[in-house]
């Protein structure tokens, strides 16, 4: 990843979560911290799709995730950002489908994910591939899915 894909990232995901923001890093700082703290967790799971030069989407999933909830190792997936100009277009199903293989190949049986409980875009979208809710806490909802 070169240093303009970092901050091409950094601009999409505050693209993206315009609107919901009390669900985000909003300082450009902060998201490049954090883009680099999903980099680092498990290289492998960070995927991009690029419309030609440009960034369009991305997802970090995490095959290294212990989720204290589980008392396991489980596939996290950390983040899932689309530009709302792709949405609807099957890309966020393709990173998902993707991701959630990549788990399988790593041996996990259950992947998990937190949202926001007013991004009922997101959590739609979630259910559509069949993560089931599982626990709240504060404004947030565990969503996990059986991999196997």
């Amino acid at each position: 990843m070169t240093r303009e894909d970092l901050e091409a990232i950094v601009k999409l995901y505050l693209r993206a979560y315009k609107g919901l923001e009390e669900y985000a890093y909003t300082h450009p700082k902060d998201v490049k911290a954090y883009i680099k703290w999903l980099l680092k967790r498990d290289p492998e799971g960070f995927v991009l799709k690029r419309d030609g030069n440009r960034i369009v989407a991305f997802v970090a999933g995490d095959a290294n995730w212990f989720s204290k909830r589980e008392w396991k190792n489980v596939g996290a997936i950390h983040e899932i950002v689309v530009d709302p100009d792709y949405w609807g277009k099957g890309i966020g199903k393709t990173l998902m489908d993707r991701t959630l293989n990549y788990f399988l190949g790593k041996g996990l049986d259950l992947a998990e994910l937190w949202v926001g409980d007013r991004n009922e875009r997101a959590i739609n979208f979630y259910k559509r591939l069949g993560f089931k809710e599982k626990d709240r806490y504060n404004y947030w909802i565990r969503m996990v899915k059986k991999l196997r």
